[in-house]
């Protein structure tokens, strides 16, 4: 015989359906698979569904196109997860007005109008509006806001130039985000989030400011702070750049780990270089010097270049490969006994960091 909570449930359920999750379901995180297993790395084994992911850092240190990179996995991807083809739409936020569909295409984006809209709001609050009937839509996989840091608010458009507003800008994010981030996780879209730092004027402060207030840090689920380290180059010129990505929260894996990658300005990332990488680190294969061991096969082979030649020529032993590759980087595994518990801004550590990588950012610039 159902209890009075039962019926009470069953009443509520009637009225509101939405209002109870299933707990296998509704309490279960759910990710895409990414082709970089660098990238999978720093998430904890795929792309977060229906979550925010924030990337912070310096002027032109790739966060962005990193963006565009993750978006386009869940373009591809997400509508065979969901079983909804549908589901393959990407919207781009530009308050910087600096996109370029060339560059987005590189790195995986379908452009097309179809499977892409380029929104161009004056203000927060016409951005909200708008993307909320469009989540709504059940269509759309990935939403890149870019950036917080370029993002008026209506007021700023009447009100006399110079007139105070103080937090008028990180008032109107956190409503933004209030109202996305619940529509996000209900219809299983994917919000990144780009925020730029800034010089902090803080007289005691050694640490670098970051634009949008507040909110954005509290409600990603994963803060990842991106750095340029290198620039790629070849006989025509600059081909991309080394990102290294360092994560400071991570409520859907692992937290505090390092990602460094090579970032092509055609193709973006290189999954094949990555993983041999991580088959190294793993020891499934042995390398003595510049010779790589593999079990069961007797010789040694000499080279990167060669392996590679080898792992293709054996597309059903390198398969088996990834998918253990796959497998270590959901859970913690040997390459996460140095990780830092440390987060953005809370202690020495942190800041110790921050000017570590700003040093060289710094030296890179004046290279």
């Amino acid at each position: 015989m159902p209890s009075k909570l039962d019926n009470l449930i069953s009443s509520i359920q009637k009225k509101q359906p939405k209002l109870f999750g299933d707990v296998e379901n509704s309490a279960k995180i759910k990710k895409v698979k990414i082709d970089s297993p660098q990238l999978s790395y720093l998430f904890g084994g795929g792309t977060p569904i229906g979550r925010m992911i924030r990337f912070r850092g310096p002027e032109s240190s790739g966060k962005s196109i990193m963006c565009c990179y993750c978006a386009a996995q869940l373009q591809k991807r997400l509508p065979e997860y969901l079983n909804m083809p549908e589901k393959d739409k990407v919207i781009y936020i530009d308050f910087e007005r600096t996109f370029e569909a060339r560059f987005a295409s590189q790195v995986g984006i379908d452009t097309n109008p179809k499977k892409f809209i380029h929104l161009l709001p004056d203000d927060i609050e016409t951005a909200s509006d708008a993307l909320a009937e469009l989540i709504r839509s059940d269509e759309i996989a990935a939403i890149i806001f870019d950036s917080d840091a370029a993002a008026p608010t209506r007021a700023m458009f009447t009100d006399p130039s110079g007139k105070a507003n103080f937090g008028a800008g990180a008032k109107a994010i956190a409503e933004f985000l209030r109202k996305v981030n619940i529509l996000n996780a209900n219809y299983n879209t994917t919000l990144f989030w780009v925020s730029q730092e800034r010089v902090n004027m803080q007289p005691m402060s050694h640490l670098p400011s970051v634009t949008g207030g507040e909110a954005p840090k509290f409600y990603a689920s994963v803060v990842n702070r991106v750095t340029k380290t290198d620039v790629l180059k070849d006989a025509d010129g600059t081909i991309g750049i080394s990102i290294r990505c360092r994560n400071y929260k991570n409520k859907t894996g692992v937290p505090f780990r390092d990602a460094n990658m090579n970032l092509y300005y055609n193709g973006g990332f290189k999954p094949d270089e990555e993983y041999i990488d991580f088959l190294v680190n793993f020891e499934i294969i042995k390398q003595k010097g510049a010779y790589f061991y593999i079990d069961g096969v007797e010789k040694s082979i000499q080279g990167r270049a060669k392996l590679q030649d080898w792992l293709n020529d054996h597309n059903q032993e390198y398969e088996a490969m990834k998918l253990k590759v796959d497998d270590m980087l959901v859970n913690e595994n040997i390459l996460d006994a140095n990780n830092e518990a440390v987060g953005e801004g809370e202690n020495e550590n942190y800041s110790e960091t921050i000017n570590e990588e700003i040093s060289d950012d710094i030296l890179n610039d004046d290279e």
